[in-house]
């Protein structure tokens, strides 16, 4: 983050009609559910998300599992605050670290009934207010493949050939999202351009290997070092969004560099093409950069990515690091400030994340 936010704790506009209020209290799950606005040497506490946050920003890029929905559920009051925030004139950009594409995030909101969205990169205006945009880790590597397949080159991919991948799929959509983008998944190392992580479900093609400590990649790992091949880490997530620790690419991807020195270009949050894209769009209708904030529930994706891209950042505590601060996950709890301010110090120390 880049600036501290000057709003109080507590900030309610009384003189605004009842209904206003109530949407002031809903903002309370998605930017201040227990949530600071950090900033480079100091973080303010939130308590609503009127007033000067609301003047500072014209656009927010939100997280979503950990910050609108479970997953399955929206948390109580999200979808309020998406729809009023639309409402403002607010430009809505959610990032994800998704490894599917922006289809499938666009279509989960609106089933969710978040607000109002569109499949563009660029968001549409309908009546008068801003759909929401969605941009995922999948789709930049879905668009990269296709360009490259397609006889052109991408920026984010610095492959020789992408015609040929050894799949560590998500279980769901593989078949069909390679076959878009002009990919064919093969069975064996010795035949694959490079490797494809997605997920820990399964590798496509064998579906009878199961993942439970990552170890069981090690063969696939070892030998795909020894051929140099590039590992494209479309989802490098180190945890699942609900904060079960099981195996997820990211861990995939440190095991790769760590055990067996392969080399990996991991697409996502924190890393830099997201927020570009996103950044751009933003941009290419009257949105600067000083007028965007991230809104994320995870130090090292969410905060330490608006860090790295010069952005400020709205934490949300009730996330995936709700257990270590002390509050249920989803719900309208506020940690102590003490630990708060011990946890903040400590991911500082660890990982340089302000």
């Amino acid at each position: 983050a880049r600036r501290r936010c000057g709003c109080p704790a507590g900030v309610l506009d009384r003189t605004k009609p009842s209904t206003e209020v109530f949407k002031m209290r809903r903002l309370l799950v998605l930017a201040v559910q227990s949530a600071v606005v950090t900033a480079l040497t100091t973080t303010t506490r939130l308590r609503g998300m009127g007033g000067e946050v609301l003047e500072r920003y014209d656009a927010f890029l939100l997280d979503q599992f950990g910050v609108l929905h479970d997953g399955k559920r929206t948390y109580e009051g999200s979808a309020e605050c998406v729809r009023w925030l639309q409402e403002q004139g607010k430009r809505i950009c959610v990032l994800s670290n998704s490894s599917k594409r922006r289809q499938e995030s666009v279509e989960r909101l609106q089933a969710l009934q978040c607000g109002m969205c569109t499949y563009l990169d660029v968001a549409d205006v309908v009546k008068g207010v801003p759909a929401i945009s969605a941009f995922t880790s999948g789709e930049l590597v879905f668009q990269a493949l296709k360009a490259l397949n397609g006889g052109g080159a991408s920026p984010l991919l610095a492959l020789p050939s992408a015609e040929r991948a050894f799949v560590f799929g998500n279980g769901d959509d593989d078949d069909e999202y390679l076959k878009a983008a002009g990919v064919t998944s093969v069975a064996s190392v010795d035949d694959a351009d490079f490797l494809l992580a997605r997920g820990l479900f399964q590798i496509v093609g064998d579906s009878s290997l199961t993942f439970q400590n990552g170890d069981e990649c090690d063969l696939y790992l070892r030998r795909a070092a020894e051929r140099g091949l590039l590992m494209v880490v479309a989802n490098p997530d180190l945890v699942r969004p609900d904060g079960n620790d099981s195996p997820m690419p990211g861990q995939l991807a440190l095991r790769y560099e760590s055990l067996f020195g392969g080399s990996c270009v991991r697409v996502g949050k924190p890393h830099a093409a997201i927020y570009a894209e996103a950044l751009a769009a933003l941009e290419s209708v009257g949105v600067p950069k000083d007028r965007v904030a991230a809104v994320g529930d995870s130090v090292h994706h969410d905060v330490l990515g608006a860090n790295d891209a010069g952005l400020d950042s709205i934490f949300v505590a009730g996330g995936i690091h709700a257990r270590d601060l002390g509050v249920a996950q989803g719900l309208h709890q506020t940690p102590d400030d003490a630990l708060l301010d011990a946890f903040f110090h400590e991911q500082h120390t660890r990982a340089g994340v302000q």
